[in-house]
C-alpha cells in the first residue's frame, strides 16, 4: 500500500513538474518590434491585424511595437545597439548600414529561415543581395521603392504646363520652376531637415552628369575614381542653382519629413521628389488628389540613362543576435509572409512587394503600376548613398549635402571630404565594400 502510495505521489510530482514547465515555456514571452512607420495609418493598421493574428496562434507571446520616423529610429537603435539593448525585431534598408551591425555581431543570421521551402519559393534570390554578407543572409526583405517626381496635374494644367512623357531638358525644367513661381505656387517641395531628401538631388545629378556606376565604382575604390572628379562637382553646382533660382519653398532648410509632405498633398507644391512609399498616405488622406509621376530632369553634356532610377528593396526586417526570442520572432515572420497576408498588404497598404506571389488585378494604385513600370525599363536603380555606404561616409555625405544646400560648403569642398573619408575607409579596411 505504501508503495503505491508513493509511486502515485511520484506520479503527481512527475505531472507537477511538467505542467509547471510548460507553463514556464509558455508564458512572460515579449518581442519588442521596432518600424519606421509613424503616421502611415495604412501601415499601421496592416501590423496591428498581423499582431493580433499572431498573438491569437501565439497565446503566450506578446508584441510590443514601437513606430517611429527615420531619424528618430536611426538614432534609437544605433544607441539601443551600442547599449546592448536593441529590439527583438527591427527595421532595416539594408546596405553599408545593416553591414556595419552584422560586422559588430548585432544581427542575427537567417539563412536556415530564408532557405525554408516556402521561403524559397515565395523570396526571389535577386532581393538578398543588400541584406546578405559573406555568404549569410541578415534581414528578410518586403518591399521595394523607386524615386520620382511626384506631380499635381491641376496645378501643371494650371499654370500651362505640360507634364513630360520624357524626361525634361534642364532649361525646360528650369523654365517651369519659374512659371510656378510666377502663379505664387512653391514648385517643389522638399523636408530639408530631413538630409536624405536633400540627397535625393544630389544622386540623380551625380548619376544624370556622369553614369550609373561612377559612385559604387568610387566608392569602392576603383582605379581612376575619385570623389574629386568634376562629375560630383558639377552635381553640387546644379544643386546651388536650384537653391539660387528659387526652386523650393521659402525656409525649406527648416522644414520636416511631414511639413513638406503636407505642402504636396494639400496641394501648394507642384513637384515632391520622393519614394514610391508617399502614394499609399497621400490616397488614404486624399483619395481624389490628382497624382502623377515624372522623371528627373537630363543634363547637358550628360552621359547618364535618363532610364536610371533611384530605388532599391525599401523594408527589410531583421532579428538582434542579442534576442532571448529569435525561434518567436522567426515564427512572426512566418506568419507576416505567408501569401494571405503578403495579399492583405497590397491591397490595404499598397506599396509594391518583392515577393513570388499573384496579386489580384488592380491591387495596385494607377501611378504605382506607372511606377513599376518604369522599374522594368530602368536600366539602373541606385541603392540610396546613405543606405549602400559605410556609416561614416553616410555621415559625411549627409552632413555635407545638407551644408551645401544651406551655401556653407562649396561643390569642391564637399567632393574633397568625401574623398578624404574614403581613402580614410580604405586604409582602415572597410573600404571596398564589393
Amino acid at each position: 500500500m505504501k508503495k503505491n502510495v508513493i509511486i502515485g505521489l511520484i506520479a503527481v510530482i512527475i505531472i507537477f513538474g511538467f505542467i509547471q514547465g510548460v507553463q514556464a515555456t509558455t508564458k512572460d514571452v515579449k518581442l519588442e518590434w521596432w518600424t519606421v512607420q509613424a503616421g502611415e495609418e495604412n501601415s499601421i493598421n496592416c501590423w496591428n491585424y498581423i499582431i493580433g493574428e499572431f498573438e491569437k496562434k501565439y497565446p503566450n507571446v506578446k508584441i510590443e511595437r514601437v513606430d517611429m520616423i527615420d531619424e528618430d529610429f536611426k538614432t534609437t537603435l544605433k544607441s539601443s545597439m551600442a547599449a546592448g539593448i536593441p529590439p527583438d525585431i527591427w527595421f532595416s534598408w539594408g546596405g553599408g548600414i545593416l553591414k556595419a551591425y552584422v560586422d559588430a555581431g548585432c544581427v542575427a543570421d537567417l539563412t536556415d529561415l530564408l532557405n525554408e521551402p516556402w521561403a524559397v519559393e515565395m523570396v526571389p534570390r535577386t532581393v538578398l543581395g543588400q541584406s546578405s554578407f559573406y555568404g549569410k543572409h541578415y534581414a528578410f526583405p518586403f518591399t521595394t521603392w523607386v524615386g520620382h517626381f511626384y506631380i499635381n496635374t491641376d496645378l501643371f494644367g494650371k499654370c500651362g504646363v505640360n507634364v513630360p512623357k520624357e524626361p525634361w531638358s534642364w532649361e525646360e525644367f528650369k523654365k517651369s520652376i519659374k512659371i510656378f513661381k510666377e502663379n505664387g505656387i512653391i514648385p517643389i517641395a522638399v523636408g530639408g531637415i530631413e538630409k536624405w531628401e536633400l540627397s535625393f538631388y544630389y544622386m540623380y545629378l551625380v548619376d544624370r552628369i556622369g553614369e550609373s556606376e561612377i559612385f559604387t565604382k568610387t566608392l569602392n575604390r576603383k582605379p581612376g575614381y575619385s570623389f574629386e572628379n568634376p562629375v560630383f562637382i558639377e552635381a553640387g553646382e546644379r544643386i546651388k542653382e536650384l537653391v539660387d533660382f528659387g526652386a523650393f519653398q521659402k525656409g525649406f532648410l527648416g522644414t520636416g519629413y511631414s511639413e513638406a509632405q503636407r505642402l504636396f498633398y494639400e496641394g501648394k507644391a507642384a513637384m515632391y521628389l520622393m519614394g514610391s512609399w508617399t502614394v499609399s498616405p497621400l490616397r488614404h488622406d486624399y483619395p481624389e488628389f490628382p497624382l502623377d509621376i515624372m522623371p528627373f530632369p537630363s543634363v547637358p553634356g550628360g552621359k547618364g540613362d535618363p532610364t536610371m532610377l533611384l530605388g532599391a528593396v525599401q523594408n527589410h526586417w531583421c532579428i538582434s543576435e542579442v534576442s532571448k526570442h529569435k525561434e518567436e520572432a522567426k515564427d512572426l515572420f512566418r506568419l507576416m509572409f505567408n501569401k494571405e497576408n503578403i495579399i492583405k498588404y497590397a491591397q490595404d497598404v499598397g506599396d509594391a512587394v518583392v515577393f513570388n506571389v499573384d496579386l489580384p488585378v488592380g491591387v495596385y494604385d494607377p501611378v504605382i503600376e506607372k511606377v513599376l513600370k518604369d522599374v522594368r525599363k530602368a536600366s539602373w536603380l541606385q541603392m540610396a548613398y546613405d543606405q549602400y555606404s559605410p556609416p561614416r561616409f553616410a555621415s559625411v555625405h549627409l552632413d555635407n549635402v545638407a551644408s551645401l544646400f544651406a551655401g556653407r560648403v562649396t561643390p569642391k569642398e564637399m567632393a574633397t571630404a568625401q574623398e578624404k573619408c574614403a581613402q580614410e575607409l580604405k586604409k582602415e579596411g572597410i573600404l571596398p565594400l564589393e
